[in-house]
C-alpha cells in the first residue's frame, strides 16, 4: 500500500504527528458487476466510464458503501457496496480496484424511477447498521439537460436485512425545492427523539432539520450558509476551478449537552457553528444571533466529520491536504486547527470523511477539479481511498466508545398502523349497523 508521507512543512501551515493515511483502493474508472439480465450497453442503465466519479463513504462491519451522484449523464449505480478490505486475485495479489456492486439492488438504482434512488451524494451509518439515505431526486445536475423526475427524500435502509427500507420521508417543495434543491450532507443526532441535520447547496442555501420523532422538517436559513465571492476561485494540481458552492460539509459534535453542528460552505474560508438546540427549535426562525464565526481556513473545504473525542477533520483542497482541529480543548479554531497530511499527487481533492468499528478515519479523494473541467484521464489513477489508524470512532458514540440508545425504526410500524385504524374503522361500521 502506498503512504501519504507527513511531510516537513516551511510554510506557516503546521504538520503534526498523526498515524500516516494509507491508499488501500484507487481506479482509473469505476466499474460494476453487471448482473446477467443487464450490461454496460443496456440503455436504462447508461455507462460512460469518466462520469462516475466517487463522492461518498461510509462503513459498516467489513463493507464499504459509496456514492457516485449522477451528475452527468451514464452513471448507472448512485449507491455502490464492496469490502472495505481488499480480496485476492488468482496469483494471491491485493485488488485494489474492485468492482462496485449496486446497492440494495439494481431495480433501486433505475434514473426516472421515483421508488428508486435518482442521486445519492452522501449517506450515513448509523450504530444499529441503519443507513439514511439523501436522493437528491434530480439528476445530472452538472450537465446540459438538468432533469427532477422525483421529489428529494431521506430514505432509512437495514443493512443487516439485506437492505430492505425501513422509512421514507419525502420533503415538501417548501423545506426542499424539487426544482433547484441540492442534499448535500447529513449527520444523525439520536437524542431527544432522533434528528437528521441535512445542507442543502441547491439556489436556496439552508440546514434542514428532520425530527425522526415528528416524522416532519424544517429549513433553517443564514447568509453564512451562502457561497462567498471571495472563495469561487482557486486551483488544483494546476487546474482551475472557478465553482459557486453554497453550504457544503457539515459535522455534529458528540452526544451529550450543548450540542453544535459545524458547517462551511465549498465557496468560504470560513468555519462556522449553530447550537443543534436552536436548529430543533421550530420558534426560532432567525437565527442570526446564535450563529458564530469560528475563523478561516487555509482554504476551501469540500466534507468534514467530527469523532466522539470532539476531533474536526476537514479537507484542504487547494493545498491537497487534511487538517484537523480538537473542537474539546480551549484552543480555538484560528490557533487550534493542524494540518496533518498533506501530498500533491495522493491527496487531489479530499472530498467525504467516515470512520469504521475499528477506530480507523477513511477518506475518499476524487480529484473532482478535473471533472468539473472535463478533463477526467481515464488512463490515471482519478478516484482513491484512503485510511489513518486515528483510534477514534464516529461523533454518533459516546467517549467511552459506547454507542447512546438509540430510536427505533421498524419497517413495519407504519403498515401496523394502518393496519389498527382499518380494524377500528371496521369496528366503528360493523357496531353502527
Amino acid at each position: 500500500m502506498l503512504r501519504l508521507a507527513l511531510l516537513a512543512c516551511l510554510t506557516t501551515t503546521f504538520v503534526v504527528a498523526h498515524a500516516p493515511f494509507s491508499v488501500i483502493f484507487q481506479w482509473k474508472t469505476i466499474s460494476y458487476n453487471w448482473p446477467p439480465e443487464y450490461s454496460e450497453k443496456d440503455a436504462r442503465y447508461h455507462y460512460i466510464p469518466e462520469n462516475n466519479p466517487i463522492a461518498g463513504i461510509k462503513l459498516w462491519k467489513d463493507n464499504m458503501y459509496l456514492t457516485i451522484p449522477r451528475w452527468k449523464s451514464g452513471v448507472p449505480v448512485t449507491l455502490a457496496r464492496t469490502p472495505s478490505t481488499p480480496v485476492k486475485d488468482e496469483r494471491g495479489l491485493n485488488i485494489t480496484k474492485p468492482k462496485l456492486d449496486a446497492y440494495p439492488s439494481w431495480d433501486m438504482q433505475l434514473p426516472g424511477d421515483c421508488n428508486a434512488f435518482q442521486s445519492v451524494q452522501s449517506m450515513e451509518i448509523d450504530p444499529q447498521g441503519r443507513m439514511w439515505v439523501l436522493d437528491t431526486g434530480r439528476t445530472e445536475t452538472m450537465g446540459e439537460h438538468p432533469t427532477a423526475k422525483c421529489p428529494p427524500r431521506l430514505v432509512i435502509l437495514d443493512l443487516d436485512n439485506g437492505g430492505v427500507v425501513l422509512k421514507e420521508f419525502k420533503f415538501p417543495d417548501d423545506v426542499a425545492r424539487h426544482n433547484s434543491s441540492y442534499l448535500n450532507d447529513i449527520v444523525l443526532d439520536h437524542q431527544n427523539g432522533g434528528y437528521a441535520y441535512i445542507s442543502d447547496s441547491g439556489l436556496e442555501p439552508a440546514i434542514i432539520v428532520y425530527s425522526l420523532k415528528d416524522d416532519k422538517a424544517r429549513k433553517v436559513t443564514h447568509e453564512t450558509m451562502k457561497a462567498q465571492p471571495d472563495a469561487v476561485r482557486f486551483v488544483v494540481a494546476g487546474t482551475n476551478v472557478i465553482q459557486s458552492v453554497n453550504v457544503d460539509g457539515i459535522a455534529l459534535s458528540p452526544p451529550g449537552p450543548n450540542r453544535t453542528l459545524y458547517y462551511s460552505p465549498l465557496s468560504s474560508f470560513n468555519l462556522y457553528s449553530i447550537p443543534v438546540e436552536v436548529l430543533q427549535n421550530s420558534s426560532i426562525i432567525d437565527v442570526q444571533n446564535y450563529v458564530v464565526d469560528l475563523g478561516n481556513k487555509i482554504s476551501q473545504s469540500d466534507g468534514m466529520v467530527m469523532s466522539n473525542t470532539g476531533v474536526l477533520y476537514y479537507g484542504l483542497l487547494a493545498d491537497d491536504a487534511i487538517a484537523m482541529w480538537n473542537t474539546s480543548t480551549s484552543q480555538p479554531f484560528a490557533t487550534g486547527r493542524r494540518t496533518i497530511s498533506r501530498d500533491h499527487l495522493l491527496t487531489q481533492w479530499p472530498d467525504t470523511f467516515g470512520f469504521d468499528e475499528k477506530a480507523r478515519l477513511w477518506c475518499v479523494v476524487n480529484s473532482l477539479q478535473n471533472f468539473l473541467n472535463n478533463k477526467v484521464d481515464v488512463t490515471q489513477y482519478n478516484y482513491r481511498i484512503i485510511s489513518s489508524n486515528a483510534m477514534q470512532r464516529s461523533y454518533q458514540y459516546l467517549p467511552n466508545n459506547t454507542a447512546p440508545e438509540l430510536p427505533v425504526i421498524t419497517a413495519a410500524a407504519g403498515q401496523i398502523r394502518i393496519a389498527m385504524s382499518t380494524v377500528f374503522t371496521i369496528l366503528l361500521v360493523f357496531l353502527a349497523c
